[in-house]
Order: structure tokens, then sequence, then C-alpha cells
């Protein structure tokens, strides 16, 4: 007797690292004084979040270059003189949760800052840990499925044939494997977090991290 079985396990643990987007943005009708703007917005972002690092509070930091971009608005029917555009994206790993409601609050309303939001995160050696994990137990929910049902049918016991992820065995995935600290799942997490940021910090009410999951799907052929 053949069996095919599908299996998964999931575990959900609170984030270890708080990464706040941020960008640094100026507009004008003259190119270097747009490009000064940005600069000095940009340099005030790194010299906080470097004297963060510093203290160990602040993980890694990345700034982007400056982009800039013109263009000539129309204004009834008359074209106007050009606009300048310069901005910069930076992020920074905080590992200090209240530090990094503090640095929203500071910066929530500073000219040429904008903070986007937060994207709650894992660090790569525990999401390894975890899918590890998560793929050890739903192969172990596989083995008692298959099991069940043999045992049902009046066979046997039960060994691997094939094991896969999931689509791997020649039929249509149904479920896709899915790490919530850093796939698409977690970018509706992000999105919801950042929006919430600037209105909780600025109003004094303490950042909440939202749980990840990390998520593992196997699919198995057993016989009995």
């Amino acid at each position: 007797m053949e069996i095919s079985v599908q299996a998964s396990h999931d575990e959900t643990v609170q984030p270890e690292i708080g990464r706040l987007h941020a960008s640094a943005r100026a507009e004008a009708t003259d190119k270097a004084d747009v490009l000064r703007k940005a600069t000095q917005a940009v340099n005030t972002l790194h010299e906080q979040f470097k004297r963060l690092h510093e203290s160990g509070t602040v993980a890694e930091i990345v700034v982007r270059p400056i982009s800039t971009s013109s263009w000539r608005p129309i204004v009834k029917g008359k074209q106007q003189p050009p606009l300048f555009r310069a901005s910069a994206q930076v992020w920074a790993d905080f590992t200090d949760f209240a530090a990094l409601a503090d640095v929203a609050a500071q910066f929530g309303g500073v000219e040429g800052v904008q903070l986007d939001w937060v994207e709650w995160r894992l660090t790569d050696e525990t999401r390894q840990r975890l899918e590890t994990l998560c793929l050890a137990r739903a192969v172990d929910k596989a083995r008692d499925r298959a099991t069940v049902m043999a045992q049902a049918a009046g066979a046997g016991e039960v060994s691997f044939a094939q094991l896969s992820d999931p689509g791997l065995l020649g039929e249509p995935p149904s479920v896709r494997r899915a790490f919530a600290a850093a796939e698409a799942a977690p970018m509706a997490m992000m999105g919801r977090a950042g929006a919430k940021m600037a209105d909780d910090v600025l109003s004094g009410i303490e950042l909440q991290p939202e749980d990840l999951t990390v998520s593992v799907v196997v699919q198995a052929r057993l016989t009995a």
C-alpha cells in the first residue's frame, strides 16, 4: 500500500530585531539647495544611528546613496520653472525596542526626515534554528498521519518512500513553505506595524512588536 500525506508545523516567537526604515527627502527649485538639505537630513539620521550602534542598541546601519530627479510642473497650462527632488533611504536594526520608540518619537516631526515603517525580524541564527525544528516536526507529523491511515486500512508499519517540499512529488502545491520573519506574509505585518508606529509612539503609547511565525510544509509518500 502506498500512502501520500502532507504535514506542517509552525513556531511563533517574538521578534528580536526592529528594522526602522526611514528616508531623507528634500524638494526645491534649486538643485544645490536640495542636495544640501537631503545630505543634512541623512547625516542627522546616520549620526544618531551611529551613536546607538556604538552603545549596542543598533546592530546594523545601511545608508543608500542620494538620488535626484527633476521635472517642470504645469500650472494653468503654463510650464513652470523646474523643481528638484533628492532622497535617500536609511535603515537601522534595533535590538532595543524602547530605544526604537524613542528614536521614532524624536524624528517623527523633523523636517526632511520621514519614518516609513518598522520591519519585525529574527536573526539569521534563530530563523535557521526554527526552520530546522519545524522541518523535523513536520516530518514526524507526516509519519504519524500515515501510520494512522495505515492502521485504519488494516496495514502494517509505514516507511518513507519519498519526502519533499510542497509540489516536488508531482502534484500542484497546495501550500507553500513560508518564513514569516522574511517573506511575503511578514510584509503585511510590516505594513500594519509601520502605519501604527507613528501614531502610537508620538502619542506616548509603547511600541508593540508583532509576533513572527516560521512555518514549514512537507509532502511525503510512504509504503505500508
